[in-house]
């Protein structure tokens, strides 16, 4: 990856793939390959969830289209989340919903240990 260029994914040119969970889609948008860090899209249909779920590294969140909950919490289009830790949440989305994510460290390629509390 050249860091001195930028670059750009049309709308119509993104790849869209099945999601993790049942009624969901991706769209990865890009990836730093050495620090794990990634973004992309995940599209939930009305009715999908995402089952309850933490976060060892920090998740950058905002809700593109739709409306979506999480646990208590109402999200909806224009607002935004950050996570980390061992605060957990599930996702669910009734009307369905479109956000844009940025992880700062990809789990499925790296393994994370984690530190023992003191």
């Amino acid at each position: 990856m050249n860091l001195l260029n930028h670059t750009i994914i049309h709308k119509e040119d993104m790849v869209w793939e099945e999601g993790m969970y049942e009624n969901t889609e991706m769209a990865y948008l890009w990836e730093d390959e050495e620090t794990g860090r990634y973004a992309f899209l995940v599209r939930l249909y009305p009715g999908a969830s995402i089952p309850f779920h933490d976060h060892p590294r920090r998740e950058v969140a905002f809700l593109v289209e739709g409306e979506v909950q999480l646990n208590d919490d109402i999200m909806r289009k224009g607002d935004f989340l950050t996570a980390i830790g061992d605060e957990a949440h599930d996702v669910y989305s009734d009307k369905g919903c479109v956000f844009f994510i940025y992880i700062d460290y990809n789990m499925s390629k790296f393994k994370v240990t984690k530190i023992a509390e003191k």
